[in-house]
């Protein structure tokens, strides 16, 4: 009885660290660190979307703000972060290879962070 406890229990704890693993995250911060790649692109910050930008995954979008923020603060850059960042949600490839987001938000929202 004791040895089927034990064992009901190593499955339940696995499975909950499984669980947690296999969470997707919602939010993906698109970033450019390098102001020739920026100017290279359109003016538009949309154009930010592609996978090459890719500098994140978080769970929450307050959490890509403050990252692409402190990014943009670290590298001491004086790029506003309406050029420098974008985060979007629930990004995904078609079948085309073209990643569509359902939600994009521009640098920081009222630049609070």
């Amino acid at each position: 009885m004791t040895f089927k406890l034990c064992k009901l229990l190593l499955a339940l704890i696995g499975l909950t660290v499984v669980m947690g693993c296999t969470r997707t995250p919602k939010w993906t911060l698109f970033y450019i660190a390098d102001k020739t790649v920026a100017q290279s692109i359109s003016s538009a910050p949309v154009d930010l979307i592609q996978t090459e930008f890719i500098a994140g995954y978080y769970d929450s979008l307050a959490q890509c703000q403050a990252k692409g923020a402190g990014m943009l603060r670290l590298q001491a850059s004086s790029m506003p972060a309406a050029q420098a960042f974008v985060c979007a949600q629930q990004c995904q490839i078609d079948d085309k290879q073209q990643l569509h987001c359902t939600h994009k938000v521009i640098g920081a929202e009222l630049d609070a962070l």
